[in-house]
This record gives C-alpha cells, structure tokens and sequence, in this order.
C-alpha cells in the first residue's frame, strides 16, 4: 500500500510553529494527518488531522519542547476518506533558538576607518555548537560584494573587512549553521563608512586643558597596514624585503602633491621596486640595467587615460651602496632624482614620505 513521506525536517525552535512537507504519490489527498512522538519514550505527543489539498501540516509553536529528539509519522486521506500506510519514522531535533548578533554594532554605526572587525556574540541554550559560518558584504542596494571562506573557529567568530571606501552605506552579514544543522543568520546590518584622510604631513599637536590639569595630544597620522602573508626582518632599521614584497592596499590615499624617498642597496638589477596606486592606474619604480656596466630607474606614472616616462641619470654604484630614490609631484608634475653613498650594509630597503 502507497504511503506518503516526510521531507527532511532541519532543528527548528519549538516556541515557533514549523511546516512539515509532504511527498506523496498516489490519489489526490483530501487530510493528512501528523503523529508525534518522544524519542526517549515513544509517548505521543502531537496527533493531528487537517482537511486540505496541499501535502503541508503545521506544528503549532509551544507544541513541543526545547532540547528534544522526537519522531514523526505521516498518513494521508483521500476523498472516501480512506487512509495511506503510514510513513516511516523521521527523526527531528528542537532547539532554542541561540543568539546569534553582531557584537559591538550598536544601531546605524558609523565606521570611522577604511576597515574594522566584526564580532559575532554567540549563544545557545542547548549549548549547541557551531559548525561553520560565513561573512557576506553588501552595498547600499544590498547588492553582494564579498563572501568570505567557510569558518569553523567556535572560539572566535570574527572577520575584519578591509578596503570599505570613505563616506559609503554598507550592509554587513553572516549566515551560519549549527552542528545539528540549524540555520544561523545575523540579518543584513547597515554601516556607515565615514573616515578622514589627512591633506598634509602633520606631528603632534599638543594642546594644554589647565581646568583638567593635563594635555591634550592630537595628530592626523593614520596607521598603515601590511596586507600581504609575508615576515619580514629588520636590520639597523630597515626591512630586508630580499624575494619578498611589501604590499599595502588601504590606510592612505594621496590626492595632492607628495614626496617619496626610497633607500635601499642591493639595488644593482633588473626589478620592479615600487607600486603606488589608489585602485587606479598608479606610479611604477622600476631599475634596468643596460649594457651591464650602467643602469637606470625608470618612473612610470599616470596622465589622465594614459601613463608617461620618466628615467633617471646614468648609475653606477656598487651592491653595498646605499641608494636613494626620490619620487616629488608638485602640481602634477613628477620628479625623479637619485643618489648613491657608499656604505658596507647589507642589503636592505626603507621608504619614507611626505
């Protein structure tokens, strides 16, 4: 005899209703009728008959308990009201529903920097875990822009988002789900990007506060961050980028006139030494040696859609030279100058600017 069955039923919270659906092939079912029953001690719990054509039966919240495992089984009715074979027994799972909340957003935040870390506050009564959970980043239409990869950490479930553009809404995410397969999700979260970027080159500004009997410290530095995976090392205070690249892609951005200076030895090759861009077409350094006796440095810049060319002098100098590289824009012209003091360091690369 034909008997419906039960699709899969995920762990839902008990203080809710829950809409069990049914598969059935067979005469057109006019009821179906659900039993439920207690896992631990096969009491039934729920037995309920509804009259309707959808293959569809909803457990009513309060229904059941928090924190249990129970069974269902389903019969269907057709128009003479004659009854299927019941189904097999599905196993199912109820669980409070755990908090699940970004940490420290309170509403409408303002994010006062180009990247933050977001923090998830976990909790479940049932002491239920975690399996794996995503972040997502949404623009102001809620339009998808980043999917992180798949976690697992249960002791820290945090993401920082990097590169969030100045005076931007944003919509912040995660979705996870729980080891008993639960279904987690913090809701979409609106964000505010609003940061400065300073102009200028500033030190510290320090202003006396006699009521309070202190001073107060202020400066518009802002901290650049490494981006990329590499470790580096530091010698006599310089970093010794030997086969490593040195990558930032967020903290500044230069609109108006600059200076660069790039010291460094070890310098005598044929390489790409420097990158300067703001997600647009951007300055390049590179060094070429020519001839093998003389090299120069060459400055790749930006004009409007195209780029242009600047080479520096003829170099020679030895590998142990100490080298300096200084890039200017002044009015939107560039400059490149060079020079070269013998020194006995080993090789190794600073930058600074203005």
């Amino acid at each position: 005899m034909a008997k419906p069955y039960i699709q899969r039923i995920s762990p839902f919270d008990a203080n809710n209703p829950y809409e069990i659906t049914l598969l059935w092939n067979g005469n057109r079912a006019h009821a179906n009728r659900i039993m439920i029953q207690d896992y631990e001690t096969n009491a039934t719990v729920f037995d309920d008959t509804v009259s309707s054509f959808e293959l569809k039966h909803i457990i009513p919240a309060h229904t059941l308990q928090n924190g249990k495992k129970y069974t269902v089984q389903a019969q269907t009715y057709d128009v003479e009201n004659i009854p299927s074979a019941l189904s097999g027994k599905v196993l199912f799972y109820t669980f409070a529903t755990p908090d699940f909340y970004f940490a420290d957003l309170p509403e409408d935040p303002v994010i006062t920097n180009s990247s933050f870390t977001a923090d998830i506050h976990y909790y479940s009564d049932n002491w239920e875990a975690i399996n794996k959970y995503v972040f997502y980043l949404y623009d102001a239409s809620k339009k998808q822009l980043l999917k992180s990869n798949e976690m697992t950490d249960n002791q820290d479930i945090s993401y920082t988002y990097k590169g969030l553009d100045n005076n931007t809404v944003y919509y912040v995410r995660c979705a996870g789900i729980t080891v008993n397969g639960m279904e987690l999700d913090t809701g979409y979260v609106k964000i505010t990007v609003k940061y400065e970027n300073p102009n200028t080159y500033a030190r510290i500004y320090a202003t006396p506060l006699p009521s309070q009997g202190c001073i107060q410290v202020a400066t518009n530095l802002i901290i650049i961050q490494y981006n990329g995976t590499d470790s580096f090392e530091y010698i006599d205070g310089m970093i010794d980028l030997r086969d490593k690249t040195l990558y930032y892609n967020e903290g500044f951005l230069i609109e108006d006139d600059f200076t660069v200076i790039i010291r460094g030895t070890n310098l005598w090759q044929n390489a790409e030494l420097f990158k300067m861009s703001n997600g647009n077409p951007g300055l390049t350094l590179s060094s070429h040696i020519y001839s093998g006796k003389k090299l120069r440095f060459r400055l790749t810049v930006p004009n409007g859609v195209s780029r242009y060319l600047l080479y520096s002098d003829e170099q020679v100098f030895a590998n142990t030279d100490m080298v300096t590289v200084i890039i200017r824009r002044k009015n939107n012209i560039y400059q490149l100058k060079v020079l070269a003091e013998k020194t006995a360091k080993t090789n190794t690369l600073e930058l600074g600017g203005s």
